[in-house]
């Protein structure tokens, strides 16, 4: 999950719009919490995380988007890309989100990370063979891996 500065401002609002590739289920409640601490309304737009860039991009400076939450890195690379995020200052998130979990310029900060654990089976495979994600890479594993496309989201963010 992770935070962007979106085109539009809220900083002197009473309300924020949140576009969230995150299922409703499963964030509404942490937003409720929110709205009963601090007064702020939160208005949740969700959707899938590449349908929220696009509609981010058609509705261009006019959005009303002051959040955008999607789901990995490379989704970040494309909303940075093509120039819909805004810049964001902010010393609280300076000092509480790591170095390596944000961008360097400002443009997202990291909520969370993903676990990208690799699973095996203890029958045929010693842990000690199989410990990092370079271990991969060799031959004796060619045709023995199950993984996604090397053209799918995630995996790129988890290689880059």
């Amino acid at each position: 999950m992770l935070l962007l500065g979106s085109n539009a401002s809220m900083a002197a609002s009473e309300e924020v719009n949140l576009y969230s590739a995150r299922k409703e289920a499963l964030i509404k409640p942490l937003l409720d919490q929110f709205t009963q601490e601090t007064g702020i309304t939160v208005n949740l737009v969700t959707g899938k995380a590449d349908a929220l860039l696009k509609r981010l991009e058609t509705e261009g400076i006019n959005s009303p988007a002051d959040l955008l939450i999607t789901t990995d890195a490379g989704r970040l690379h494309r909303a940075q890309a093509a120039d819909l995020l805004q810049k964001v200052n902010s010393d609280k998130l300076e000092q509480r989100i790591p170095v390596h979990l944000r961008n360097s310029e400002g443009f997202w900060y990291g909520l969370s990370v993903r676990a990208r654990p690799i699973f095996y089976a203890k029958d045929r495979v010693k842990p000690e063979e199989l410990s990092t994600y370079e271990a991969l890479t060799d031959e004796k594993w060619k045709g023995r891996i199950c993984i996604r496309s090397s053209s799918n989201i995630y995996n790129q963010s988890l290689v880059a």
